[in-house]
């Protein structure tokens, strides 16, 4: 899916003069980040010794109840951050602290089908988001626009892709692309591939979003949407980074 928070066209027509304090910077947007990942960890860490102790059962509720409502929150608060910049104070910690609770009862399931593999996952996440970082630092790769355009395309393509293929399940319809795309097959491996690249490209867009953010001299209120937005982009990386070593391992 694409990350609406990082989109340019938000930022455009925002200018220092809306804010009377300071303007946005990288480092700023940083430490955010960091706070906003200390925030889901906590999280993280609560519903996995929740789970541990009371497997299917999440702070006295049904795992499943949690999964979805969590999963509904999350994406009400990256809404709510990316209409109305402003609220991003409060959408931003809030989407860390439903997501961590999220991403704990989907990567206590992988744990209980292969042991250690949400451990992998998290360890090349990390070090993606260090190898993206170092080709964007270093100029390797550069966001062009014709980068820009092509990543962003193939992000909103996939998107609308996966949207319809739901839909289209829903009425029964397509349960064999489902299949094949989500399988352990050739195609499904693919397709991950495919999902983990895509991720993994639009982290470069993040960066560049986050620069432009500062030598633009946006408000400084834009850092918690570029550090939300951030945290948006590794929590796909993750998740697909997951679904691609569980098919290999089947």
């Amino acid at each position: 899916m694409s990350n609406p928070l990082l989109d340019a066209e938000l930022w455009q027509g925002l200018s220092a003069s809306d804010s009377n304090a300071s303007t946005m910077s990288v480092r700023g947007t940083i430490h955010k980040c960091l706070g906003l990942f200390a925030l889901l960890l906590l999280t993280f860490a609560l519903t996995w010794d929740q789970l541990a102790a009371h497997p299917g059962m999440i702070f006295g509720l049904p795992a499943m109840g949690v999964l979805l409502g969590g999963m509904i929150i999350a994406l009400l608060s990256a809404c709510c951050a990316s209409f109305f910049p402003r609220t991003a104070v409060v959408a931003a910690p809030l989407y860390a602290l439903v997501k961590g609770v999220v991403l704990a009862a989907i990567s206590w399931r992988y744990q209980q089908m292969y042991h250690g593999l949400p451990l992998l996952a998290a360890g090349l996440t990390i070090t993606t988001l260090g190898g993206m970082l170092a080709l964007y630092q270093f100029r390797i790769i550069r966001a062009s626009p014709m980068f820009i355009t092509c990543i962003v395309g193939a992000t909103v393509g996939l998107g609308l892709g996966v949207a319809l293929l739901m839909l289209l399940n829903v009425f029964g319809i397509a349960q064999g692309a489902s299949a094949a795309l989500y399988g352990n097959g050739a195609i499904g491996i693919a397709f991950s591939v495919f999902c983990v690249g895509l991720a993994s490209f639009n982290l470069i867009l993040d960066f560049h979003v986050i620069e432009s953010g500062e030598e633009g001299r946006l408000p400084r209120h834009m850092e918690w949407v570029a550090a939300l937005g951030l945290v948006v982009t590794l929590v796909w990386l993750y998740i697909e980074i997951l679904r691609l070593l569980s098919k290999f391992r089947k």
